[in-house]
């Protein structure tokens, strides 16, 4: 290998990284593991909600469910795509380190589960949902959470005290 392509080399493997949104760096941090599972698992939940709301119309339990709801069909289909796709952009700004997709993910989350008790006739659903928004709250703005955000802009810091 000539001197030139060996220093190309490692060039090369950062521009293709790069491209991804993947950079190098001494001052680059890890992303923490929790912030990692509740951004996929955020992904999923939206996949899985996307689906649900394509086939709501056509599920016999899911249609009779509706029946006993506040709203019709095309308010839940609505409602759901949107809540989906706020939660795609919550996950993919707490992947990246978006100070503001945590606080878009709380308020979102507060707004849902106010509209579902106006909406929905199973309260216990209500409350499942309270407590991963909790949880989920908990991590994001944990000291890792905040040390992650803060890395990348601004974010909400402790001050010792």
């Amino acid at each position: 290998m000539s001197v030139n392509a060996q220093a190309l080399r490692p060039r090369g493997a950062a521009l293709v990284w790069s491209a991804f949104g993947v950079s190098g760096g001494e001052n680059m941090i890890k992303r923490p593991l929790s912030m990692t599972i509740i951004g996929w698992f955020l992904v999923v939940m939206s996949l899985i909600g996307l689906y649900g709301v394509v086939t709501m119309g056509s599920n016999p339990v899911m249609t009779k469910m509706l029946e006993q709801t506040h709203g019709s069909l095309l308010f839940q289909q609505v409602w759901g795509v949107i809540s989906c796709i706020v939660s795609l952009i919550c996950a993919y700004g707490i992947l990246k380190g978006q100070p503001w997709s945590r606080v878009l993910y709380v308020g979102w989350g507060l707004l849902g589960i106010v509209v579902a008790f106006f909406t929905s006739p199973m309260k216990s659903v209500i409350l499942l949902s309270v407590l991963i928004l909790v949880v989920v709250g908990f991590f994001l703005f944990s000291l890792k959470g905040n040390e992650w955000f803060a890395a990348r802009g601004l974010a909400l810091t402790r001050e010792a005290g």
